[in-house]
């Protein structure tokens, strides 16, 4: 009875805010990154821009924006994720009162780590050691899995010893396609950094 309530209250909060290509996605875990968010929010459209929302300290307010790149998409993201469960929560998903500046949406600037997407699936651990059998430094890799079924989540986490190995293995991977599919490579924050983020504070609604 009170979740129907909520999303009542929130279909006439999303009639009254300003139609636009960003959304906000609150009431998620403290532990997701912007790469996790993008990835969820893939299925609806094209992503220009994924940001999760952090505090002075570096921890995560439990909530984030997501820029797609038309206004269509963004009302897809609100019809079907608005009151939806992701990752084990029920998610607020609204049009944003504010929208993501390009230069937002720009930031590429290299880090330590590697965030690969559009892993297959059918992966194996052996395809994913054949992968980077020839990238040198790695200090990590972190497979995300699914928190109900353990299965993996369709994306890595590489970090490295330095930035310059980050930037040669960005180069080497984008030329790679397991299983036929294209990979997508940015770089991301390190992990140290992600897990330390995973302390909750209160999400602003």
């Amino acid at each position: 009875m009170k979740e129907g309530k909520r999303a009542r209250r929130h279909q006439m909060l999303n009639k009254s805010l300003k139609r636009k290509e960003t959304v906000y996605v609150g009431n998620l875990f403290f532990d997701m990154t912007a790469d996790d968010l993008r990835t969820a929010m893939e299925k609806f459209g094209v992503v220009e821009m994924a940001s999760i929302i952090h505090d002075n300290r570096g921890l995560s307010k439990g909530f984030g924006y997501v820029r797609f790149s038309t206004i269509e998409e963004a009302e897809t993201a609100i019809a079907q994720q608005n009151m939806q469960v992701l990752e084990g929560r029920t998610t607020v998903v609204q049009f944003a009162n504010t929208a993501m500046s390009r230069s937002e949406v720009d930031k590429t600037a290299p880090t330590f780590t590697l965030f690969v997407g559009n892993v297959p699936y059918e992966m194996t651990d052996q395809d994913v050691n054949a992968l980077f059998e020839d990238i040198h430094n790695i200090v990590d890799v972190r497979i995300p899995v699914d928190r109900r079924s353990g299965m993996p989540r369709g994306f890595l986490h590489v970090e490295f010893l330095d930035i310059p190995s980050a930037v040669r293995a960005k180069e080497m991977l984008s030329l790679r396609d397991p299983y036929g599919r294209k990979l997508r490579i940015n770089y991301a924050a390190p992990m140290k950094m992600q897990q330390r983020r995973s302390i909750p504070e209160e999400p602003e609604m």
